[in-house]
């Protein structure tokens, strides 16, 4: 019932790269989006307003970590995204969209 992450669970080793940074910023925000849908779960199911209001509390801090997380990739993909531009020169045929 209960993961533990272990430096062999997870492939011990630093990240420098940019699009691998962004990887993992990814995965760390769709497992906090997850638990995040637990917490809430929870917090539906419980009766007891003082548990309620304790994790309410918790899902507030699960909020800003997850801002915190959501602005990190962005600031980082951003970043990628303008270092690739500029590396970038030939021009397209066909426009971009989005």
């Amino acid at each position: 019932m209960c993961r533990v992450i272990t430096p062999d669970s997870i492939g011990h080793e630093h990240l420098d790269d940019p699009l691998s940074i962004a990887e993992l910023l990814r995965e760390t925000l769709a497992e906090e989006l997850h638990s995040m849908n637990d917490v809430v779960a929870r917090w539906h199911m419980i009766e007891d307003q003082e548990i309620k209001h304790a994790l309410s509390h918790v899902i507030e801090y699960k909020q800003k970590g997850i801002r915190l997380l959501w602005s990190a990739l962005e600031k980082l993909e951003e970043k990628v995204m303008t270092e690739e531009s500029e590396g970038h020169s030939h021009e397209h045929t066909h426009p971009h969209t989005h």
